[in-house]
């Protein structure tokens, strides 16, 4: 039974043409998840999901062609049923794409939740629903932003369980290779502490992410401070092919301000030998995937 839930949440349709990832669908059964498992909720209303889901949707959307609308996941993820169904919303008129209108979602407040049979191996096995926590997480996202995203939707319980998971799971080798032909010290700002001769806070970041098929290589690694390894994740700052730091304009804050007025347009630090300098396809990728801004916008006014 274990395995067969497992298989119904692997199997949710998940637009990933070209490289996208979307992560409207796994964003919000995360959040029901932990509703289930922190408030026993088995039933959620539209109007509270959206609240909750859609700034979590805006802040983790891959890239600003992307909508943050809740209704579709919210009523597409009824029919994802290759492995067996495990949704249910209540009825509603489609539109012509098989959608509802958000009107209608709202002012219906629209319910929905996991099915009977999900909900009692979720009852038999509570920590059923961390494992699929964690596989939500690394099929589509970054592992530098599990840890937020788990707090932002209330799974607190099992982080430690993800850590040593996630360690395992990884090539180890691929954070040594990286932090090392980087002369450990991050790429973009030159943090370099260490404490009794181990490196703190420094992280090999994929450029491709690994949900995306981003491969366990130095040309597709950069060593990162664990600040500027998340922004870039979340697509705040990329790497151009000239290896020239991008930071988004509407970034706000002092910190924001900060960012780039210090690193917007400036070089990387690149790897002691040019063999291990990111390769363009993986830069590539990041630029048009999961960068929230717009080379070519700031190409042509002349920013880089």
């Amino acid at each position: 039974m274990e395995n067969d839930i497992l298989n119904r949440f692997e199997a949710i349709n998940i637009h990933k043409h070209g490289g996208n990832l979307s992560p409207h669908k796994p964003l919000l059964l995360l959040h029901a998840l932990a509703q289930l498992k922190n408030e026993q909720v088995e039933c959620l209303t539209f109007r509270d999901t959206e609240k909750f889901v859609k700034p979590l949707i805006k802040t983790h959307v891959s890239n600003l062609s992307q909508s943050a609308r809740v209704e579709y996941p919210y009523t597409r993820l009824a029919n994802d049923r290759d492995h067996g169904q495990f949704w249910w919303v209540d009825e509603h008129v489609k539109n012509a794409s098989g959608d509802i209108s958000r009107v209608e979602a709202y002012e219906r407040n629209l319910k929905a939740g996991f099915t009977n049979d999900v909900l009692h191996a979720f009852r038999e096995n509570p920590e059923l629903i961390d494992r699929v926590a964690f596989k939500l997480l690394e099929d589509n996202f970054s592992p530098s932003l599990h840890r937020d995203i788990l707090d932002s939707v209330g799974l607190y319980q099992f982080q430690d369980k993800l850590e040593a998971v996630y360690r395992m799971k990884r090539d180890s080798k691929f954070r040594k290779i990286v932090l090392t032909a980087y002369s450990e010290r991050c790429a973009i700002c030159k943090y370099d502490i260490k404490m009794n001769g181990v490196t703190l806070a420094l992280e090999a970041a994929h450029i491709k992410m690994h949900a995306a098929g981003g491969p366990d290589k130095v040309t597709n690694g950069l060593a990162l401070c664990v600040i500027h390894h998340k922004l870039f994740d979340l697509g705040i700052m990329t790497v151009d092919e000239d290896m020239k730091i991008h930071v988004i304009e509407s970034v706000e804050g002092d910190f924001g301000k900060k960012l780039n007025d210090e690193f917007h347009d400036k070089s990387i630090s690149l790897p002691r030998r040019d063999k291990m300098a990111p390769a363009s396809q993986y830069i590539r990728w990041h630029n048009e995937r999961i960068f929230k801004g717009d080379l070519t916008c700031t190409t042509e006014l002349g920013i880089s």
